[in-house]
């Protein structure tokens, strides 16, 4: 039987049905990520806890015991660590989306399947490390403090809120980058720029009320990091605002989708 190439645009329908048949290549590729990731380490995952380590243990010296930054009586580690989870997430996702293609450029061309798959594979040892994560975060909140909340369970929400919005923004950041290759410079730097402008060492409660709505409005991440923040420390569970940000999130992640499905038969001319 042929197998006729076209210009057509593929339908959403047809290319969640071709998605759904690669399941197999999906799960070896992402099985092959993990192993290539951790086989050849020393300390395996030992390096998820590791790193963030490292930097609490440099943020709290220097933000907190030099510069006094007010954390509204939550010890400062757990406070930074909370706000490492998901910014970790956010950017280990788009910036992985970012590369998969180029990464992978020979599997590309070569084979036909749904390239999403490439990226999801990508960023699947991020999502793995990043929860890794959180557990650490929710171990470490009981061992200092004690404070057991059920509450604490809707970190899980703000944690695939985040999963959904990285990734949407990732697919976005992979079309820009295999049109435009300057981005591929610019965007890390934009990223890098970021965690200036989102409270993952300070408090959100700390930026001056004039321009709470700019950050508020303009940096998505705020909403889901002070929510899971508040999950763990104030037990308040999932607020009306949180949800209106998750229904949004989801519905751009799937425009970006769609996008995605139209914008992928130009994948192999522009890499």
């Amino acid at each position: 039987m042929l197998n006729v190439i076209n210009n057509k645009s593929t339908s959403v329908k047809s290319y969640l049905i071709h998605l759904s048949q690669k399941k197999f290549l999906l799960y070896i590729l992402i099985k092959r990520e993990l192993k290539i990731k951790y086989s050849k380490t020393f300390l395996g995952l030992g390096w998820v806890f590791i790193q963030p380590a490292i930097v609490v243990a440099v943020y709290t010296l220097f933000f907190k015991n030099m510069l006094k930054l007010n954390t509204y009586n939550v010890p400062y580690p757990q406070f930074v660590l909370t706000g490492l989870v998901l910014w970790y997430l956010s950017t280990g996702i788009i910036s992985k989306s970012m590369h998969a293609l180029f990464e992978s450029k020979e599997l590309v061309t070569k084979v036909s399947f749904p390239k999403i798959i490439v990226l999801i594979t990508k960023i699947t040892p991020v999502i793995f490390e990043c929860f890794i994560l959180l557990l650490i975060s929710v171990i470490a909140i009981i061992f200092t403090q004690h404070n057991i909340n059920l509450n604490m369970l809707t970190s899980i929400f703000y944690f695939i809120d985040v999963v959904f919005l990285s990734f949407a923004v990732g697919i976005i950041c992979t079309m820009i980058t295999l049109k435009f290759r300057d981005f591929v410079e610019i965007i890390p730097f934009a990223i890098n720029f970021a965690i200036w402008l989102t409270p993952v060492f300070y408090a959100f409660g700390s930026v001056p009320d004039k321009y709470k709505n700019l950050f508020r409005f303009g940096n998505p991440l705020i909403i889901p990091l002070e929510g899971m923040r508040d999950a763990f420390f104030g037990n308040t569970g999932i607020t009306t605002e949180a949800i209106f940000v998750f229904i949004s999130t989801v519905i751009f992640f799937i425009i970006s989708f769609v996008i995605f499905i139209k914008f992928e038969k130009r994948i192999i001319e522009k890499l």
